[in-house]
């Protein structure tokens, strides 16, 4: 393969699942490590293939936002925990 467009091309929805799992644990399935470089590239396969592949509400990376009648997003609230908030 030459290119990143070689590899999205060539992936099955399973591999995409695999390069996903493997940038998550930062090793293959057979326990290799994955090197920086590699990272980089399965980064940016992952993200060309889920722009080609799946709906947007699906994709890597998504965040759910709506607009206003007047085109402007509403507010999302913080999705992560604030260590600075009372958590009861």
């Amino acid at each position: 393969m030459n290119s990143i467009d070689d590899l999205v091309f060539s992936l099955t929805p399973e591999m995409a699942g695999d390069l996903k799992r493997a940038i998550e644990l930062g090793k293959f399935p057979d326990g290799r490590i994955v090197s920086k470089q590699q990272r980089e590239l399965m980064l940016e396969a992952t993200i060309v293939y889920d722009s080609l592949k799946l709906p947007e509400q699906e994709r890597t990376g998504f965040i759910h936002r709506t607009k206003t009648a007047s085109g402007i997003f509403n507010f999302v609230p913080d999705i992560i925990p604030s260590k600075d908030i009372d958590h009861d």
